[in-house]
């Protein structure tokens, strides 16, 4: 564990509803895949741990959500066409129903995917989703419209190193912990983003509480109880909208970027709610 630095993956390409998108793949590809969806400002690559630890057990594949890392851009940026893309992605690779990872604005699309596709899902992990951030947009900011660049996050590569420096760790409860290669790779996810303020609006108007109790999948939610992007009440909120949840871990010393900040847990939660077996970990 924490071999660092972790060698970069085999990136493949594929065309999904138009759109030229970017993926990694690792694992032999019998039995069920989980495909694993990413945050807003940051790419697959944010599961390259992950996917070096995995993949000697479990199929596991990440893609680049459309306008982040080596994927195209999406014409609207909505969540119904980007539901549609997740879409024509499973069919591009002929993939059978799998299990959804989602963090953060990944775990608003990997949630929003099993209400709309629910036969093409088995399980969900999600990861301090995003789920409820519509609420938390205060109304003043929807009326006026997100035009003024008031929330304007999308050109984060013309932003002053030292800027992208304090932006990058912000998400972390100890920044002092990660290896110097992670940061390389976050400063490269910053410069190839170019549809964080896209996601910003899509979400802004995006309401997942009326069909969360429709998701019946089984769901296992992870948080960091020192999480400064999405509040951990959210957590219990989820764990009460979601009819079926049935691992909940919440994560002392971790902020928003669980899958970095406590890749151990992350993994063998990974490993046994979506492998063969239930987690048994203590929280």
């Amino acid at each position: 564990m924490r071999n660092y630095p972790y060698d970069e993956l085999p990136r493949y390409f594929v065309d999904a509803l138009g759109i030229r998108t970017g993926y990694y793949e690792v694992g032999k590809g019998n039995g069920r895949p989980i495909i694993m969806l990413h945050g807003m400002s940051t790419s697959a690559d944010s599961f390259r741990e992950a996917l070096h630890e995995l993949g000697d057990e479990l199929w596991v594949i990440a893609p680049d959500i459309p306008g982040f890392g080596y994927t195209g851009d999406a014409s609207p940026y909505t969540m119904p066409h980007l539901l549609e893309w997740l879409a024509a992605f499973y069919a591009a690779l002929d993939l059978p129903a799998a299990a959804l990872v989602g963090h953060s604005f990944g775990g608003t699309l990997a949630g929003s995917f099993a209400a709309t596709y629910p036969d093409d899902v088995t399980e969900l992990l999600l990861v301090a989703p995003a789920l409820l951030r519509a609420e938390s947009y205060p109304n003043w900011l929807k009326k006026i419209g997100f035009g003024l660049r008031l929330v304007e996050l999308g050109s984060a590569a013309s932003q002053s190193k030292l800027w992208l420096k304090r932006q990058i760790r912000a998400p972390f409860y100890d920044a002092a912990r990660q290896d110097d290669s992670v940061w390389q790779r976050r400063l490269q996810d910053y410069a190839l983003s170019r549809a964080s303020s896209s996601v910003i609006r899509a979400t802004a108007y995006y309401y997942t509480r009326p069909f969360l109790p429709q998701i019946h999948h089984p769901t296992c939610l992870l948080w960091g109880e020192n999480d400064t992007v999405l509040p951990i009440a959210d957590c219990d909120t989820l764990a009460e909208l979601l009819p079926n949840v049935q691992e909940v871990h919440k994560l002392a010393e971790c902020g928003h970027v669980l899958p970095l900040e406590h890749q151990e847990t992350f993994q063998a939660v990974t490993r046994r709610f979506l492998g063969n077996g239930r987690v048994e970990i203590g929280d």
